[in-house]
């Protein structure tokens, strides 16, 4: 690989002795800038992979977290600790690396906000009651601590750009008095020197000029910014560096994006991430007047069935019925685990008739589906309740009333014999009103 020094050097052997002091100058300029700038980057990446692990950590601590209220599975506990001593791991080492003031203070901010968390958390834990009305206000709970999650890695996000920030204040301090530099050369040497402006331009100016705008377009938000080919000396190395940070950064979250919105066991979209979707699709219908349908789905039998052949094979049926799910409706449609052995299907654009094709296209495909050790189960084969609520024709408001109502649906679907499909409409006007009491035995019915 041919150095750029070398190649300046080979150029001023054409002049005279002159030309070769300034070479000598714009050599070592040159190599500076790129010293400083690889220095500068090679030093921030083992920041940015720390506090990007941190930030996995807290995701799949809080996920921890939700599985065991959701399961009472003491796995997940394990889970939560061996996730808290990463993170704990992973925290030491970016105050290790920290390197302004600015920076230890927002990491401490940020210990004292997990301290609380993991206090918080640890209540929970430590509770060994398993009551339905408990598990119930666990998993609200659970949902406060999602924001306090979120604010962490908004915390983290902002540590991270402040970071970058005083990083590229460095790099744009030394190009600087390089380019001043570059430009009063050229002033001084003038016409006698054109064609060593045009080498300059072509081989240090415009590599500079590229790196610099690389490097504004990450910290304004281009994490996936790459920068193109600027040749094979020390600029094109520190290049090649840039760009391969700029990859890990993006992959990493990309992939952190997709596990804040997925549950992961059947990787469809989390309750969370549905909520959010429900009330922008419910706003858009209700405003220009489109269709908009739910489909509040339960596995019947699923507890007992649970119960006789492990948490395993009930994984293992959950999974199963999403990929069911997902190939019977259209790609715009959104599929979410709502929690448990309960699924919903948002419909956008979709009238009552056609959401309920859907779903009676769902059902039939469950029954007919071999689930594992279905045939020693007394209730016979596993089937699916499907509650179906829509917009305008249900005259509902607003999207916690389309939630309510596919799911009075849902319920009288498991009332009248499960393995049913049941619209709203059809919910009996002589039902007796929604009570604590009436909720807790209709929720227990449903398994």
């Amino acid at each position: 690989m041919a150095s750029l020094r070398n190649r300046i050097l080979f150029f001023f052997t054409l002049f005279a002795g002159v030309a070769i002091f300034a070479v000598f100058l714009s050599s070592r300029s040159t190599r500076i800038v790129g010293q400083t700038a690889d220095r500068v980057v090679n030093n921030h990446l083992p920041m940015v992979y720390t506090l990007g692990q941190m930030e996995v950590s807290l995701v799949k601590q809080d996920a921890a977290v939700y599985r065991y209220i959701s399961t009472g599975g003491k796995q997940w506990l394990d889970v939560f600790e061996k996730e808290r001593i990463n993170y704990v791991r992973w925290f030491l080492d970016a105050q290790e690396n920290a390197e302004v003031q600015s920076e230890k203070d927002k990491l401490v901010n940020i210990d004292e906000f997990y301290i609380q968390y993991e206090n918080q958390v640890r209540q929970i834990l430590l509770n060994k009651n398993r009551s339905s009305k408990v598990i119930k206000a666990h998993l609200a709970e659970g949902d406060q601590y999602l924001g306090q999650i979120q604010t962490f890695i908004d915390q983290i996000e902002s540590l991270r750009e402040g970071m970058t920030l005083v990083r590229q204040d460095q790099i744009n301090q030394t190009l600087s008095r390089h380019k001043r530099f570059a430009y009063y050369f050229l002033l001084t040497i003038g016409l006698f020197f054109f064609l060593l402006a045009t080498y300059l331009w072509h081989y240090l100016v415009r590599p500079l000029t590229m790196l610099l705008d690389g490097i504004r377009n990450f910290t304004r938000g281009r994490l996936d910014i790459q920068i193109p080919p600027i040749g094979k000396d020390e600029l094109g190395e520190l290049q090649d560096a840039f760009n391969e940070m700029s990859r890990e950064i993006a992959i990493e979250r990309k992939r952190l994006k997709t596990e804040s919105q997925s549950d992961p066991l059947t990787g469809l979209f989390n309750m969370r991430y549905f909520r959010t979707q429900l009330a922008d699709e419910f706003s858009r219908s209700k405003r220009y007047a489109h269709p908009l349908s739910l489909l509040m789905i339960d596995v019947d039998h699923f507890k007992m069935y649970n119960d006789q052949n492990g948490h395993p094979a009930g994984d293992i049926v959950l999974k199963e019925i999403s990929r069911i799910l997902i190939r019977n409706v259209r790609g715009t449609d959104i599929v979410a685990r709502y929690g448990g052995e309960e699924f919903v299907i948002l419909l956008p654009e979709t009238i009552l008739d056609a959401a309920l094709k859907v779903a009676t296209k769902i059902r039939s495909a469950v029954e007919a589906h071999h689930f594992p050790f279905q045939e020693n189960q007394e209730f016979g084969k596993l089937t699916v309740s499907i509650g179906i609520a829509s917009y305008p024709d249900d005259h509902v408001t607003s999207d916690h009333d389309l939630v309510e109502a596919s799911d009075k649906a849902l319920y009288l679907a498991k009332q009248d014999g499960r393995n049913q499909t049941r619209l709203y409409a059809e919910v009996k006007d002589s039902m007796p009103p929604a009570n604590p009491a009436n909720k807790k035995e209709g929720q227990l019915a449903k398994h």
